[in-house]
C-alpha cells in the first residue's frame, strides 16, 4: 500500500521529535561541564522548552490551517531542524535556550500536523491504529531514543546527541519531499474538524512536562 512508507515516516516524525525533547534532560550535566551553567538554571531549558510547546502548538496549528498541510509541515521542518541545529553548536545558555525556544514552538504542531496527515492517507479501517502508532513514536523515543542519545554523549558529546538528530530530521525531510504525492490529497482542514484533531492531540501536548 502506498501510504505506508508514508505511515512510518511520520512514525519516525514523532521518534525524532521524542528524541529532542527527552534527551536534554539526560544530559544536562553534561552540558553543566561544558559551559559551567548550573543545573538549577539549566533546568530553565525544560520547562520553559513545555512551556512554548504547549502554548504555541494550538496557535501555530489554528493560523496554518488555510495553508496546504504538505507546505506547513516541510516549512515547521525546516524551522525544526534549524533550531536542533542551533543547540547542537550553541556556545553559550542563552543561544542555547533561544534554540530550544525555538524547537518548542514548532515541535508540536508538526506532530498535530503529522495526525491530520495520518488520518486523511490510511484507510479508514486503519486510521486508528496509525495515529496510535504515531503517538507510539514518543514512547519509542523514550525507551531507544533517548538511551542512545545518552551513550553518544558519554562516549562522545551532548553536541553529538543533537547532530544525530539533526541527520535524523534530513533524512526524514528527504523521504518525505521523495514520497509527497500522496501528502498533496490532503486538503484544508475546516476549523471545526482541526479543533477535533487537536483535542485528539493534547495528551501529547503536556508529555515534555512529565
Amino acid at each position: 500500500m502506498k501510504y505506508k512508507i508514508q505511515s512510518i515516516l511520520f512514525v519516525l516524525v514523532a521518534f525524532m521529535l521524542g528524541c529532542n525533547e527527552y534527551m536534554i534532560v539526560g544530559v544536562l550535566k553534561d552540558i553543566h561541564s561544558d559551559m559551567g551553567t548550573p543545573l538549577a538554571t539549566l533546568g530553565i531549558l525544560v520547562t520553559l522548552f513545555a512551556l512554548v510547546y504547549s502554548f504555541c502548538t494550538p496557535f501555530i496549528s489554528l493560523l496554518s490551517a488555510r495553508f496546504k498541510r504538505h507546505n506547513v509541515l516541510f516549512g515547521l521542518l525546516t524551522i525544526f531542524l534549524v533550531a536542533n541545529t542551533w543547540t547542537a553548536f550553541a556556545p553559550n545558555f542563552i543561544q542555547l535556550l533561544l534554540s530550544r525556544i525555538l524547537a518548542g514552538a514548532t515541535a508540536g504542531s508538526i506532530i498535530s500536523i503529522t495526525v491530520v496527515m495520518a488520518s486523511f492517507i490510511a484507510p479508514p479501517e486503519k486510521k486508528a491504529g496509525l495515529i496510535s502508532w504515531v503517538f507510539a513514536g514518543f514512547s519509542i523515543a523514550n525507551v531507544a531514543g533517548v538511551p542512545i542519545g545518552n551513550t553518544i554523549a558519554q562516549v562522545f558529546s551532548w553536541r553529538d546527541s543533537f547532530w544525530m538528530v539533526t541527520i535524523l530530521t534530513i533524512i526524514i525531510f528527504a523521504l518525505l519531499f521523495m514520497h509527497q504525492k500522496i501528502l498533496h490529497k490532503v486538503k484544508l482542514i475546516p476549523l471545526k474538524k482541526l479543533l477535533k484533531f487537536l483535542v485528539i492531540v493534547k495528551n501529547i501536548l503536556f508529555i515534555p512536562l512529565l
